[in-house]
């Protein structure tokens, strides 16, 4: 459990990625999904440093 806490980060960093995929293969015209998905990415980064410290 505390390995999957630690890595959980990674999980929102990949989701982040997934959305910024699918909006640049979909052609969308709206930023909505570039800014779900870079605020993914930076939560995911920040929880993934955040708890890697804290657990270390």
């Amino acid at each position: 459990m505390k390995e999957f806490l630690k890595r959980s980060g990674l999980i929102f960093i990949v989701l982040g990625i997934i959305f910024l995929a699918i909006t640049e293969l979909s052609d969308m015209e709206s930023n909505q999904m570039l800014v779900v998905s870079g605020g993914l990415i930076v939560f995911g980064l920040l929880l993934y440093v955040i708890l890697n410290n804290i657990m270390d």
